[in-house]
């Protein structure tokens, strides 16, 4: 007694089995590497019908020990963050005396230690079902992976300062449809829908839809699909309102990043600010907006600069802008900071970065010892001060906020206040470290996703791009493109009138599905028992 499988499978097998130890490392490593086409820009999703497959199949057929399922899932997930955080090696290549070759070692670094979480999560299926049939507990196997595969992907979001970077679930980022459902289950629930669609195609070619389990494996991913684009068509549906007299205007200079910082370039920058913003005849603009760290300057202790600012401003108007914020006394500290200024020059709520870029804006300490080592501590110097966390705060002429400040928007759940939620989000940052990569789309990606998860409208304004106005279903409502110089006029959209499920209970929706995931796990297995008993059985009346 043997599981049905179809010859598909059998070739697989035989194709694998003759790979030799190198090769196997090497497609592994591949495999990893072009899953990132799934995310943005890009979004060739149809790729993760073929590499998670792949990544399973081979763990499984490979391995012989613990350690070398450990390798292969570190192997992948290695390839996996190289080719999506690539671009944080232009960060360091754009200062002086940092060579590209330095950049890309501090990505290779990176993603090595980010690619245990795909050796753990190997390691453990492999454990698991070590000593049982691939082929009779396919699906237990591939839902097994699946959750733990989503699990890591919460712990690096919450683990050693947390870096939810790519995400399984971003990689529909392509559909404002098949978003809308993380108004129920966030990002991270997300991500389970999407690799068990990714898991489909492989399910019915190993079983064939002759098979049970292949035509309801198939059956339920279309209905998946099918309830993901209804409920999503359903909310977009709706009409957009907009808060009555407010116009938001968002200044992009497109500013360099090396001349964002050059001392002699300063005043004209800030010069540049003050011409972009000034209202011309037609203009309706109540609130100008700058991006993270757009005044190279201590504002609320700089009167002079706040009267030129005002006087550009006009009657009535607010401007809301980045800023470094200095205390001298009693020790040196400097935070990234956020303040308004109206059109008296008086400064309003003022906002500190609470959530640090970890190796931009601090070193945790243990790396940076590691790295005085190894003779690469100059390049993280940067020592910002942290503020005291997501707060909701008052601007003039303005419905309740929310500020966060650059890589703040990239954590689920974590964007509000809870207790005193905010009828919008504004979120200022500057990505002209990144270049013309894939960084920006993937950070304003995520800027959408955290609209629709909330429920509240975002406003984003990018030194370099991408600037935009984000209604409530994070649909893009006005844009300015990545490296373009202008102004993005427009109304504030009104936050939904009643919260989303997620906003309500967090991250205990996507608890709900693993425990649910791991119940059927559990039945399946049951039977599967039964089953592997019998062919046993079976085997011993043979001998």
């Amino acid at each position: 007694m043997k599981p049905e499988t179809s010859r598909f499978f059998g070739f697989l097998q035989g194709w694998v089995d003759k790979r030799s130890s190198l090769q196997t490392i090497g497609l592994t490593f591949l495999a990893g590497l072009l899953s990132a086409l799934s995310y943005a820009p890009v979004y060739f999703f149809p790729i993760l019908f073929v590499v998670y497959p792949f990544l399973l199949l081979i763990i499984f057929q490979k391995s012989r020990t613990g350690l070398e399922a450990f390798s292969l899932g570190w192997w992948f997930a290695f390839g996996q963050f190289f080719a999506g955080l690539y671009w944080i090696a232009n960060s360091f290549v754009i200062q002086d005396g940092v060579t590209g070759l330095m950049g890309i070692g501090a990505v290779g670094l990176l993603s090595g230690l980010l690619g245990l979480y795909g050796g753990v999560v190997s390691y453990a299926v492999y454990k698991i079902y070590a000593r049982k049939s691939f082929e009779l507990y396919l699906l237990p196997i591939i839902l097994s992976f699946i959750v733990l595969w989503n699990m890591a992907e919460w712990l690096r979001g919450h683990l050693f300062h947390g870096l939810p970077w790519n995400l399984a679930g971003y990689s529909l980022g392509f559909s404002d449809i098949l978003l809308q459902s993380t108004a129920l289950w966030g990002v991270y629930g997300l991500g389970l829908v999407v690799m068990f669609v990714a898991f489909v195609p492989f399910v019915v070619a190993v079983k064939t839809l002759k098979a049970t389990e292949g035509k309801a494996v198939m059956g339920f991913g279309l209905i998946l699909l099918l309830g993901l684009g209804l409920y999503g068509a359903l909310r977009l549906n709706n009409d957009v309102l907009f808060v009555d007299d407010v116009v938001l205007k968002l200044v992009q200079p497109n500013i360099s990043q090396k001349d964002k910082w050059n001392r002699e370039k300063r005043t004209d920058n800030f010069l540049d600010y003050l011409r972009l913003s000034k209202n011309r005849p037609g203009d309706k603009a109540t609130h100008v907006i700058w991006p993270e760290t757009a005044a190279i300057y201590a504002l609320d202790a700089e009167p002079s600069r706040r009267f030129l600012i005002a006087d550009m401003l006009g009657e009535d108007n607010v401007l809301m802008t980045g800023y470094l914020r200095l205390e001298r006394r009693p020790e040196f500290k400097v935070w990234t900071s956020f303040m308004s200024i109206d059109s008296g020059g008086v400064v309003g709520d003022i906002y500190d970065k609470s959530r640090l870029v970890p190796f931009g804006e601090y070193t945790p300490r243990p790396f940076k010892i590691m790295m005085d080592l190894v003779g690469i501590g100059s390049l993280f110097q940067s020592e910002f001060t942290p503020g005291t966390g997501v707060k909701t705060i008052d601007v003039k002429g303005l419905p309740r906020v929310s500020v966060l400040i650059c890589y703040e928007i990239n954590f689920p759940a974590e964007v509000v206040d809870a207790n005193d939620r905010p009828e919008w989000i504004l979120n200022i940052t500057n990505d002209a470290w990144y270049g013309q990569s894939s960084g920006p789309f993937q950070h304003f990606l995520q800027t959408r996703i955290r609209a629709i998860e909330e429920g509240l409208p975002v406003v984003r304004s990018a030194g370099t791009g991408i600037s935009a106005i984000i209604d409530p279903y994070g649909r893009i409502l006005k844009e300015l493109p990545l490296n373009s110089r202008g102004i993005v006029e427009g109304r504030l959209p009104k936050k939904l009138e009643n919260m989303t499920i997620y906003a309500g209970i967090r991250d205990w929706t996507f608890g709900c599905m693993l425990f649910m995931i791991m119940l059927i796990v559990s039945v399946i297995q049951r039977h599967r028992g039964v089953v592997y008993k019998k062919m046993l059985d079976h085997a011993d009346c043979k001998l």
